[in-house]
């Protein structure tokens, strides 16, 4: 089913236009109305009910990039304003015949993002009746740490891996000799740059573009001033974030005066805001008018500003969201977070691990890999939805935040 791309909820059910080997491809004029109803037919959020089979609307990269090619993703059909649109089905829990060990691996488990994708990582695998091994390597300057994880759990015995790759050049390597043992790969959320199985992966270059392209919006043709905050230097999707948000704001009257990287602990980030607020606003006159960057900067941002009375004078934005942007949008601390909508994402990398290992079509069918390889494979990613306070109570953040007071399993058996 193609649809445009806005920003739609998460969405379960089945119904016998939902099934899960036809998928529906109609042509949609790109109006909001249709998108609306379309998104009906399959009507009630994924986050209701973690037993029941599920649909939820899905850009599908168009060629596929599933094969480390940069080139892919600058593809016309690949960018955000053209991808593809479907409703993708996941699988019903009695199609699938055998449990699977599959072994995940995440940068770390440090903030709240990473416990979503945690969240639909389990809880998908609970409904498919699935083994999961769930690693944490500590943080972003940990490679070495993650590497030896995932050696130790494919020792283990795992069918497949799922994988949230600290280093897109780093992981590579590992990568590469897993799946030449014949166990499939499936990258989430960060990006590697070579052959992998399956993609279930926003492109944070478009999270970037997305959110400062919305700040650009806001203040058309008024001089802006933003300090920014990309987050890692060496991973994979905070330099994607920081090439989008730049390529958003050539040509707009607004300017990133400071750049400042940096790991996304908590004490990290609050030295990286601390540091800014000394240097660019001297006498609490701050020199611009945004922070804008990770979801832990700007958490950190709104206890630094709030100390110094600044809150009224400087604007907040994330480009990704978090259980603390939701807190702080609801209070009007800050202006805008988008939702890449990680459970999601986390669900269908389990999905899509299960149906390689049971030799079942991926949802969507499947796309020609870039370069013309003659490999089929699936890249997908949910649409990306901006929340602000205006818009924050029609946000269906089952689809982006584990529920309250849940707390990360490390193993499902």
């Amino acid at each position: 089913m193609k649809i445009n791309n806005l920003a739609y909820p998460l969405y379960k059910g089945r119904d016998r236009h939902c099934g899960r080997s036809r998928y529906l491809k109609l042509c949609v004029p790109n109006n909001y109305l249709l998108g609306w109803l379309l998104i009906l037919l399959c009507s009630a959020s994924v986050g209701a009910n973690a037993d029941t089979q599920w649909s939820t609307p899905m850009g599908v990269y168009n060629p596929a990039c599933t094969n480390g090619q940069f080139a892919c993703w600058a593809h016309p059909s690949n960018q955000l304003a053209q991808l593809e649109q479907v409703v993708y089905t996941a699988l019903d829990a009695n199609e699938v015949e055998n449990k699977h060990h599959i072994c995940v691996s995440f940068p770390h488990l440090k903030d709240s993002y990473w416990a979503g994708v945690a969240y639909g990582i389990i809880s998908e695998a609970k409904r498919l009746q699935q083994k999961i091994t769930l690693l944490e390597a500590g943080g972003y300057t940990n490679l070495e740490n993650q590497l030896n994880q995932i050696d130790d759990c494919m020792a283990n015995g795992a069918d497949a891996l799922i994988v949230g790759p600290i280093s897109k050049h780093g992981n590579a390597k590992q990568i590469d000799l897993i799946r030449a043992r014949g166990i499939p790969v499936i990258v989430i959320i960060t990006g590697i740059d070579t052959v992998i199985d399956a993609n279930s992966l926003q492109s944070f270059s478009n999270m970037g573009f997305t959110t400062c392209q919305w700040i650009a919006q806001q203040n058309h043709n008024k001089d802006t001033q933003i300090i920014w905050f990309p987050g890692p230097p060496s991973a994979g999707w905070s330099v994607a974030a920081d090439q989008g948000c730049r390529q958003a704001l050539q040509g707009t009257s607004v300017t990133i005066v400071d750049t400042k990287w940096g790991d996304t602990g908590k004490a990290i980030q609050l030295q990286l805001v601390e540091d800014v607020l000394q240097t660019h606003a001297p006498n609490n006159q701050p020199e611009f008018d945004y922070l804008v960057g990770t979801a832990t900067s700007i958490e950190a941002a709104v206890g630094a500003l709030r100390a110094r009375g600044l809150k009224k004078k400087v604007k907040l934005v994330a480009y990704y969201y978090t259980p603390g942007m939701d807190i702080f949008i609801r209070r009007g601390l800050i202006d805008m977070a988008p939702s890449d909508q990680m459970i999601t994402q986390a669900r269908v990398a389990v999905d899509q691990a299960v149906r390689l290992l049971e030799d079942l079509p991926m949802a969507t069918g499947g796309r020609p890999e870039y370069g013309q390889t003659g490999r089929f494979t699936e890249h997908v990613q949910p649409p990306i939805v901006i929340v602000t306070p205006s818009t924050i109570d029609d946000f269906d953040s089952r689809t982006t935040l584990a529920p309250k007071h849940w707390s990360p399993v490390f193993s499902v058996d």
